[in-house]
């Protein structure tokens, strides 16, 4: 594993007060990461913070630590932490940004945009891989929650080990996580199989939606307003309902929209091997990966299914 860069260490070792932040709507890369690093740093005898956007997903509310979120926040901190973030904008932040001398920005995003003070960034499986080879850098003994955080982090960003983001080190992180606690199975059917109702209905519906565009192995699904709302928001469209299109036989990029008011979506896309995605998200202000990426969209779906044909016509031909 590559070896953390002093300038990180020393971020963390030199100061006290750190605020942690996430995206908006966390998903488990998120919160994995930001329990397993607050949990580390207490540890340290540093004083953590959280702004988090909630309610959280239902099977992600099991770690104690969520406890802490959102308990309070001061007018400056030593350091700001910015995890799995690949825009400022794209973060939950309070109204009022709070100080901070240092504004920390560790993310595994290839779009990100380096807008912090301090910018750790590396293409990884899940940014929780980071976050555990600087706990190790900075010499924190896991506890089994913080296993668990790690582990919840990695799991859901690589799908269960099988998105093509999965390297070398993402196994031998995870060998790691059994050396500090053996058995995962309870936590792995929680992240990756179970559902409450609504969510299996608005995964129904999702479904229901599909639709094949022209002929070429690209897959749309369509959530609206009315669908979510019915279904109990966009607090129970689960992680997994955006890589459905992709379990599809035949289909290589997916798009999944979600009506979040009259016109406007957020758009969550994914793409297998050897497709790259992410340009089009850049293009409308969001981010992310080759192969998984997001952004908010208004107009003419046409458009937008013009874009991914688009993507796919210049890129199938290249290969």
């Amino acid at each position: 594993m590559k070896k953390i860069p002093d300038e990180i260490l020393n971020c963390f070792h030199n100061n006290r007060r750190f605020l942690i932040l996430l995206h908006q709507k966390p998903d488990g890369d998120a919160i994995g990461s930001a329990v397993a690093l607050g949990k580390g740093l207490k540890q340290l005898n540093k004083t953590v913070d959280y702004y988090i956007d909630l309610p959280l997903e239902d099977k992600l509310v099991f770690f104690d630590e969520i406890q802490y979120f959102n308990q309070s926040l001061q007018d400056s901190y030593d350091v700001i932490v910015f995890l799995d973030c690949s825009s400022s904008s794209f973060a939950y932040s309070p109204a009022e940004m709070p100080a901070a001398k240092t504004k920390l920005v560790i993310d595994h995003h290839k779009s990100n945009a380096h807008y912090g003070d301090l910018n750790f960034v590396e293409i990884t499986g899940a940014t929780a891989e980071i976050v555990f080879r600087i706990l190790k850098g900075l010499q924190v003994e896991f506890d089994e929650e913080m296993a668990d955080a790690v582990f919840t982090g990695i799991t859901t960003d690589t799908g269960s080990f099988q998105f093509s983001n999965v390297t070398v080190d993402t196994h031998l992180i995870a060998s790691e996580l059994y050396a500090i606690k053996t058995n995962y199975a309870h936590l792995s059917k929680r992240l990756h199989t179970q559902k409450n109702i609504d969510q299996m209905k608005m995964t129904g519906a999702a479904i229901h939606s599909l639709e094949i565009l022209d002929s070429m192995p690209i897959a749309m699904m369509i959530l609206d307003h009315e669908t979510i709302i019915k279904f109990g928001g966009t607090i129970n469209i689960t992680d997994d309902v955006a890589n459905l299109g992709q379990n599809t036989i035949g289909v290589s990029i997916t798009a999944l929209l979600k009506e979040i008011d009259g016109g406007e979506y957020r758009v969550s896309l994914r793409a297998k091997f050897p497709y790259d995605i992410h340009e089009i998200a850049l293009k409308y202000g969001g981010g992310g990966h080759e192969r998984a990426a997001g952004f908010n969209f208004s107009g003419d779906i046409n458009e937008l299914k013009r874009d991914l044909m688009e993507v796919y016509e210049s890129q199938n031909g290249e290969n």
